[in-house]
């Protein structure tokens, strides 16, 4: 398996960071996992920042559970196929 250096600064939420590897995951048996890790870590920080005035973060949020949506509908296609 390619290995990829994270584009992400150290520092960065640990959403995006398993955000990042769920999108860069070539193995398709770690992919569901990867999905559902990213997904759930998605989701308690949107909770976190419900409230506040974030609008770039929410935008963020959101844009990486509909790119992991398409992740998953592709990769369930792929299974199938296979």
């Amino acid at each position: 398996m390619a290995q990829f250096s994270s584009a992400l600064p150290p520092h960065a939420p640990e959403w995006k960071q398993l955000y990042e590897s769920a999108i860069l995951e070539l193995d398709k048996n770690k992919l569901p996992g990867r999905i559902a890790e990213a997904r759930r870590a998605i989701h308690d920080r949107a909770e976190e920042i419900l409230t506040s005035a974030s609008v770039a973060e929410h935008r963020a949020l959101n844009n990486a559970l509909s790119s992991l949506r398409i992740l998953e509908e592709v990769s369930g296609r792929e299974n199938s196929a296979a």
